[in-house]
């Protein structure tokens, strides 16, 4: 079972295929940058900023 396990984690990370899976997922969002793009077209930062503030007792009240 212990080699088995070995061979799962070499398969996984340091074989040719592991490898190339590893840089498609990586990468299969366009980049860290394109990603990075789109969170922030998305992501609702004032309601983000709202839980912040009532988090630090800011609240507008």
């Amino acid at each position: 079972d212990r080699i088995r396990l070995f061979h799962a984690i070499r398969d996984a990370t340091a074989d040719a295929y592991g490898g190339w899976h590893l840089v498609t997922n990586l990468q299969s969002g366009g980049g860290l940058y394109a990603q990075r793009i789109v969170t922030r077209k998305h992501f609702d930062m004032e309601r983000a900023r709202g839980y912040a503030r009532e988090a630090a007792g800011l609240d507008d009240e």
